[in-house]
């Protein structure tokens, strides 16, 4: 069963990791070209979904559903929406 506090904590992690992408790449289109920075931001999209899954891993094992919902959230927009800029790019 699906509880509130567990579509909070998936509707903030989408959030979160949107404006982060958000920054990420108008501090990299500020200072470099888009062939560059979008592979920088994939490289650190992609680290902080390794990371954020072994943290909600850990999260989920300690029963807490809402923060490791939020959790797993946060890296899928940022490596959705780089890799769609690249792909743009590319391709």
């Amino acid at each position: 069963m699906i509880r509130g506090e567990t579509v909070l904590g998936v509707l903030g992690g989408v959030l979160i990791g949107y404006m982060g992408w958000l920054v990420a790449i108008s501090v990299g289109e500020a200072m470099t070209t888009v062939s560059t920075w979008s592979w920088a931001v994939l490289a650190w999209s992609a680290v902080l979904a390794i990371c954020a899954g072994a943290w909600g891993w850990w999260l989920r094992r300690r029963r807490s559903y809402p923060w490791a919902a939020f959790t797993f959230a946060l890296p899928v927009l940022p490596v959705l929406l780089t890799v769609g800029v690249l792909a743009d790019t590319y391709l």
